[in-house]
């Protein structure tokens, strides 16, 4: 009897969790989208530097970052092609890098053009997407050639 009390009462506290997270709803649970960004650079602002990560999304909320998922983007200005290097790492995983090279189109678009490599092998890769400068964050969104899933990245300038 008390362990049938036991799994009502557990039984009853999942439900009621499960009701008030869908707030009553009963349409199946729709995933959100990870966040999209635009807008360019801020005036007399640039590009270059390094960006330590905030968060990154792939396909769907929620987003990831510290401490969990760390990494950083370098943007440099070179004589042949401007560069770019992404590094994220999951704790206890190694880490996966995208290097290459990136066009940015104005207003606020980014082309970036390079190589994948994951614990996996290493795969040409392409992504085209847009961004946003502002305060020292850069906010990036688009799409990876390779899977086609929405992907979004904010990164915090160095000092």
């Amino acid at each position: 009897m008390r362990q049938e009390v036991g799994w009502a009462l557990a039984l009853g506290v999942a439900a009621a969790a499960l009701l008030a997270a869908c707030k009553g709803s009963t349409s199946p649970h729709q995933p959100t989208p990870c966040p999209t960004y635009s807008g360019g650079l801020s005036t007399g602002d640039s590009l270059f530097g390094l960006y330590h990560m905030v968060s990154y999304c792939l396909d769907t909320l929620p987003a990831y970052g510290p401490p969990v998922d760390t990494g950083h983007v370098i943007l440099k200005k070179t004589t042949s092609a401007d560069s770019f290097i992404a590094v994220i790492a999951t704790a206890g995983q190694p880490p996966d890098t995208i290097s290459g090279t990136y066009t940015h189109p104005l207003p606020d678009s980014i082309h970036v053009t390079g190589q994948i490599k994951t614990s996996l092998g290493t795969a040409p890769v392409e992504l085209l997407g847009r961004f946003l400068l502002r305060h020292d964050t850069l906010s990036v969104s688009g799409r990876l050639s390779l899977s086609a899933q929405p992907l979004s990245f904010q990164g915090a300038r160095a000092p």
